[in-house]
């Protein structure tokens, strides 16, 4: 029985179809299915998701790197590039799915099972792109809890107070924007028969733990935008609690001045 690898890249955000499908077209006739295109390849296929993931069977992988460069014109969005592998076999018709150790066995050469497939996949690198993302944000704002419990305030300016906001939110927002993706996709209400193919590499690949992780990290960010928001509020408050001591204080001094000093 030969083996063959699978490549599951995240090159962005998105696609642009608009830019994507002309691509493709220089490359063989893609077929459109729900948010995916299946395109034959000399050597394998490739599966391309609208959300910026690229499934590549069996190719070799500087091949599969050379076609994910040649999508780079379509790619849109800021997420960090992430790849995958698994390796995978083809049986006879009787056989079942099965997997062992990252090592996929198919029953035969079907293109909507490894498409089925290829969906928890899709969702697994994507997932690892938006994991790394909010690991990154914890780790740069990391010493501002330290720095709140050892010294009380957090002695930043107001503007890079808001700065840290900004990151912040965005890390939680672009993850919220896209969590739709890591639901089962509308693929298998046409193709239910297919849904075990998806469940079992949902499996394989811990998506529903490490989702639960990624929604733990989140509650952080959340945490850590609250502490900023107060020490900024406070920031404020305090700004405005000197102005009015000063406005009072030129008052008096005024009065001072002027009814029993007669200066003014």
């Amino acid at each position: 029985m030969s083996h063959s690898a699978c490549f599951s890249y995240c090159l962005g955000d998105r696609f642009s179809l608009d830019v994507l499908r002309p691509i493709l077209a220089k490359h063989g006739q893609a077929q459109s299915l729900r948010d995916a295109f299946i395109l034959p390849m000399p050597a394998g296929e490739c599966i391309i998701f609208h959300y910026g993931v690229v499934v590549c069977w069996g190719m070799a992988e500087d091949k599969a790197k050379a076609f994910c460069q040649s999508l780079s014109a379509a790619v849109e969005g800021p997420i960090k590039a992430t790849r995958d592998e698994i390796s995978f076999a083809e049986l006879g018709q009787n056989e079942r799915l099965h997997i062992k150790h990252d090592h996929f066995v198919f029953p035969g050469n079907d293109s909507l099972s490894k498409l089925a497939v290829s969906h928890a996949l899709a969702q697994s690198v994507k997932l690892e792109a938006f994991e790394e993302q909010v690991a990154a944000t914890i780790k740069e704002t990391s010493p501002i809890p330290e720095t709140l419990a050892n010294q009380g305030k957090i002695r930043l300016p107001r503007r890079k107070l808001a700065v840290l906001r900004g990151r912040l939110y965005l890390a939680k927002s672009q993850v919220n924007l896209h969590f739709d993706l890591l639901d089962k996709p509308d693929f298998f209400w046409d193709h239910p028969e297919l849904d075990p193919y998806y469940d079992l590499t949902r499996a394989n690949q811990e998506l529903d733990s490490r989702l639960e992780i990624l929604n733990k990290r989140l509650e952080v960010i959340g945490e850590l935008l609250e502490i900023l928001a107060d020490e900024e509020h406070h920031k404020h408050s305090s700004f405005l609690e000197w102005i009015i001591i000063w406005l009072i204080s030129i008052e008096i001094l005024i009065f001072i001045f002027h009814d029993y000093l007669g200066w003014i």
